[in-house]
Formats: C-alpha cells, sequence, structure tokens
C-alpha cells in the first residue's frame, strides 16, 4: 500500500460513529441535501459540516453545489458506497430527479420524527428485492407492531389508470399504501381515497421542508 493509500486508511479510521451513520444515510437515500442532514443529525449547520468535512477528507462523498439557491447536495463517491457495503451502484445527481430524491428524503424524516421506532427500508433495498415485474415504491415503513406500509411520493399528475394499477398491485403486497402529494396529484389520490376503492389507502400533502 503506497503512502496516499496508507493515509486515507488513517482518515477513515479517524471517522466518528455518527459519520458513519450519515454515510449510510446518504448512500441509501441516493443522496441529500445539506439543511436535510441538519434535521438527521438534530443539529446546527456547522456541526454538519464538520462531519462532512472529515467525510469529504476521507474520500467518501462529494458535496456538490447543483442549483441556485438551494443548500447543497451531497453525494457519496465510489469509495463511499463501497464502505458502507450494499452493494449500490455510484448516484450522479440529474436535474429532473434531484426533487424527487429531496422529496423522498423529507418524507423519511417526516415519518421517523412522528414514529421512532418504525424502519424505512429504501428504494435501494427494495430494487434488490423486487420479482421481476413488480411496482417499485419509493420506500417502505416496517412499523413497531411489524406493519409494512409501502411510500409512494408524487410530485406530478400520472394517468388515472396508471395511478389505479399501481394501488391496485401495492395495496395488495402491503399492509397501507401512503401517498404523499404535491397539490396536483394531491387532488387525484384524494379523490380515490374518498372513493372507497382502497381501505388500505392514506393520502398525505408533502411534508412542509419538501422542495
Amino acid at each position: 500500500m503506497g503512502a496516499s493509500g496508507s493515509a486515507r486508511n488513517a482518515r477513515r479510521e479517524a471517522l466518528h460513529a455518527r459519520d458513519l451513520e450519515v454515510l449510510a444515510w446518504v448512500c441509501e437515500q441516493y443522496g441529500a441535501r445539506t439543511d436535510q442532514l441538519e434535521v438527521l443529525l438534530d443539529s446546527p449547520a456547522r456541526t454538519v459540516q464538520r462531519v462532512l468535512a472529515r467525510l469529504r477528507w476521507a474520500g467518501l462523498v462529494e458535496v456538490r453545489r447543483v442549483l441556485v439557491g438551494q443548500a447543497a447536495w451531497v453525494v457519496p463517491t465510489r469509495a463511499g458506497v463501497r464502505a458502507v457495503g450494499q452493494g449500490f451502484g455510484v448516484w450522479r445527481p440529474q436535474l429532473g430527479s434531484l426533487a424527487h430524491v429531496a422529496a423522498v428524503n423529507d418524507v423519511r424524516l417526516h415519518i421517523w420524527e412522528r414514529a421512532p421506532e418504525s424502519e424505512w427500508v429504501c428504494e435501494r433495498v427494495l430494487y434488490k428485492e423486487r420479482q421481476t415485474g413488480e411496482h417499485l415504491a419509493d420506500g417502505a415503513v416496517v412499523m413497531g407492531d411489524g406493519q409494512r406500509v409501502a411510500i409512494e411520493v408524487e410530485l406530478t399528475v400520472k394517468s388515472r389508470s396508471r395511478v389505479r394499477s399501481i394501488i391496485d398491485e401495492l395495496a395488495g403486497r402491503y399492509d397501507t399504501v401512503l401517498y404523499f402529494c404535491a397539490p396536483g396529484p394531491y387532488r387525484q389520490l384524494g379523490e380515490l381515497q374518498r372513493s372507497g376503492a382502497w381501505p388500505n389507502l392514506g393520502v398525505r400533502e408533502l411534508p412542509r421542508r419538501a422542495s
């Protein structure tokens, strides 16, 4: 091992347990904004910056300014993904997906704040476990009593037939299907919920911090 490799390993050995928890969370979610990590750690920006400085120094994350006026994004490097050991691929931020990733992050934080005993199963794990042809939920939550909740985050209006097909499938595989929606899809999903066709369907507005 060369001098640079030894130095890199020393930096990683100096990481705190909380640093590694942040790295794992960000890998599960593809990436995250720095303001979302403030919520995750229940800490001010300066504390988050210290955590990120250590992770960057160890070569495990990159911090990027992607959109003007928005908090920076934290994206795991190839080494960071390998360090987590889940077999995930490296995520490359795309403008078309940032809003959805951010909204799913906010929903995960929202659920964790209200049901801290629950377990979040990220989309990346669901992808590895799904059967061919199954719809991939944006996440799943295992509640303290063992009930499984499919989480869908909807920012745009889909065709009614497509939405009904997704709900039909998820309602057959999960105890509850819970949608978090932007205003347009919230109206559409609300109508479907009020129809009574899916007793285990829930519809919520996006958490206020979602952007």
